[in-house]
């Protein structure tokens, strides 16, 4: 199949391009800036350079600025980004007549939960970033009805894996210091996805029939705790894991007196999904374990540690 996509460059396009090319596809990169691709996706139905024999579209150039970034409160530029941007494109798919539309979407779009939930589950975007996702998602509906291509999202989890920059490669690098943490307690259990799995199930998206208009969540298997991350990235060092405890109730009202009880919630909050569903309608299995992805990443951080000490 000639498929495009989007985001090419990013974290989760580095993998799956070769991925993609490896099972014998032709992969086309959309670059905005580049042949006359305007900067901005929601002018893509402007653009009179759509490529011959395109059969799928992987959509997965987003604005997802990090917490810090004042961009992360930016309102309107993630609506515009990964709402209007995504129906556009979605709408230019449709009248090139291409089959399959796949939308790379986040699990953020549900609340926090320690019990595991499907797809059915209520729609409470956790921040402005998921809230533009979910419109995203919407925007797709829109532009894809009454059309002959098939639209699939995935809703992702934390995403982990040499070159990284989320939450899990940043809990990996303070594992790194000797310093003891309060993360003993069995608590904030988090959904995972390797890179490499998720290079994976966005081509079983693309690809299988069954895929077609279906929401799915996926991750690599069981949660992991933070606790349970630090640790295992202490033993694989040869140390000790030196967790303790702190009790619940005590930081939660800490977090609440300080007003930040939101940030409290994101950081030691659940979030387990179940993937059930995609896993028996695709056939889907991963590729490869959490501890074999973490062990990847953990020997990449090693790697430019060594490197940067030279």
């Amino acid at each position: 199949m000639r498929i495009l996509i989007t985001g090419s460059t990013g974290f989760v396009g580095r993998t799956l391009v070769p991925h993609l090319a490896g099972l014998g596809h032709e992969v086309v990169a959309l670059r905005r800036g580049e042949n006359g691709v305007p900067f901005d996706l929601a002018r893509i139905g402007e653009w009179t350079g759509w490529p011959d024999g395109v059969e799928a579209v992987i959509h997965l150039g987003a604005l997802n600025p990090v917490r810090s970034d004042p961009a992360a409160r930016d309102d309107a530029a993630l609506m515009a980004a990964n709402a209007s941007g995504t129906g556009a494109l979605a709408k230019l798919a449709a009248d090139r007549g291409v089959k399959r539309f796949v939308y790379a979407s986040t699990n953020l779009i549900h609340p926090l939960s320690a019990e595991p939930f499907d797809e059915r589950a209520p729609h409470r975007p956790q921040n402005l970033y998921a809230a533009s996702k979910l419109a995203g998602e919407e925007a797709m509906a829109r532009a894809l009805e009454g059309s002959g291509t098939e639209g699939t999202i995935l809703r992702l989890p934390p995403i982990y894996g040499p070159g990284g920059r989320g939450g899990v490669s940043t809990l990996l690098r303070v594992a790194s210091f000797p310093v003891p943490l309060p993360l003993a307690s069995p608590s904030a259990s988090r959904s995972l996805l390797s890179i490499a799995n998720a290079a994976s199930a966005l081509a079983h998206a693309a690809l299988a029939p069954e895929a077609a208009g279906g929401t799915f969540l996926v991750a690599d298997g069981e949660p992991w705790s933070l606790g349970e991350i630090v640790a295992f990235a202490r033993q694989e060092a040869g140390r000790a894991p030196r967790l303790f405890s702190l009790p619940t109730g005590f930081t939660a009202e800490v977090a609440r007196l300080m007003n930040r009880s939101a940030q409290y919630e994101h950081v030691f909050g659940s979030l387990v999904v179940d993937d059930a569903a995609f896993r028996a309608r695709l056939g889907w299995r991963p590729i490869e374990t959490t501890e074999e992805g973490m062990r990847r990443t953990l020997r990449e951080q090693r790697a430019n540690a060594a490197r940067t000490t030279r």
